[in-house]
Formats: structure tokens, sequence, C-alpha cells
């Protein structure tokens, strides 16, 4: 178990600061957006929380707040993939931004633990690097293959109208948890 902290503590308040601009953008989301956006920015908002504690107060001051915090994390990633396996059951495709929360809750979860595997550890920054620079480019909104619901003539796959669908075209319909929509055309061949 590690007691002394990597970074000097100039860097700790600097990224505790710039985390709580995370919060306050994820606060004002998840009380203007509607219905799975609002869980999505909430779950991040205490992830966002959680990195400020953990820079602010060594694993070795508060024990017990690093026990907690992984159990809740690890509950989180769970009821995040429930989630979207019960989405996928409605809207009939799997929706990639609740896997990615999930993966970002274990993630949490896994940093809260007292002890790491290398191997792990890598992995999940490079993971985690990946989605960094995916939302800073805006690549999630732009992310081409399956999404949340494909339809065939103006259908979903939950049988709901999906616009007009006309001239036999493929209208992919992607509403991420996150908020923001974004519709494609695409010719069927």
């Amino acid at each position: 178990m590690m007691s002394m902290p990597l970074l000097p503590m100039w860097l700790r308040i600097g990224w505790t600061v710039a985390l709580g601009a995370v919060v306050l953008v994820h606060l004002w989301h998840a009380g203007s957006r509607p219905g799975q956006a609002r869980w999505w920015h909430a779950g991040h908002t205490s992830m966002a929380l959680s990195m400020a504690g953990m820079y602010l107060w060594g694993r070795g001051i508060h024990p017990d707040l690093y026990r907690v915090g992984g159990w809740v994390f690890a509950a989180w990633a769970v009821a995040l993939v429930v989630t979207a396996e019960a989405a996928r059951r409605r809207e009939g495709v799997l929706n990639r931004l609740w896997v990615a929360a999930a993966v970002d809750m274990a993630a949490m979860a896994y940093m809260l633990l007292p002890a790491h595997l290398a191997v792990v550890s890598l992995v999940l920054v490079v993971y985690l690097f990946g989605q960094s620079v995916a939302w800073a480019a805006g690549l999630w909104g732009r992310a081409v293959g399956p999404g949340p619901v494909a339809a065939v003539g103006g259908g979903t796959a939950a049988g709901r109208p999906a616009g007009n669908g006309v001239g036999g075209r493929l209208r992919l319909i992607r509403d991420s948890p996150a908020g923001h929509t974004a519709d494609a055309k695409v010719a069927r061949r």
C-alpha cells in the first residue's frame, strides 16, 4: 500500500480544480438533460468527485474512503452492465456509450483497490487515454458502426416509427446517454 502521493501538491491542487470544473459541467448536463442522459452525467459526476478526492487525500490518510469507494464504483459498473443489457433488449442494439461508462466505473473501482497489477494498470491507462482523446476530438458523436438503434424503412428495432425512411434508406439513430444525437442516412445496397 502506498501512502506517499506520486504528484507534487501544486499539481494535485491543479487537477482538483480542473475536476471541479468537470463536476460543474456534468451537474449542469445532469440537470438539463432528460432520461438516460441524466443518469450518465450523474455517474460521471461521481467519478470526477472521486478523482478529486484521490488527488487531495491519500490512501494512508483515509483508507476507509478508498474501501467504500471501490465498492460503490463496482456497484455502479454492475448497474451499468444491467442498464446496457436492458437498453439493448428494449432498443435492439447495444449502446456503446453505456458499455464505455461501465468500463469507466470498473476502472474507478480498480483505482481504489489497495494493490494493482502492472499489466491491468497499463491497459486501463491506454484505454482511459483513448477515451480522453475520443471525447476531446468529438469522435463519439461521429462514431461509425452499430449505434443504439438501426432500422430499415422508417422503423426502429423496437418497432416504433423513426422518421419517414423514404427511398429504402437505412437510418441509423444514435442517441447517446450523454444527451447528444447524431443521425446518418446510408443508402441500402
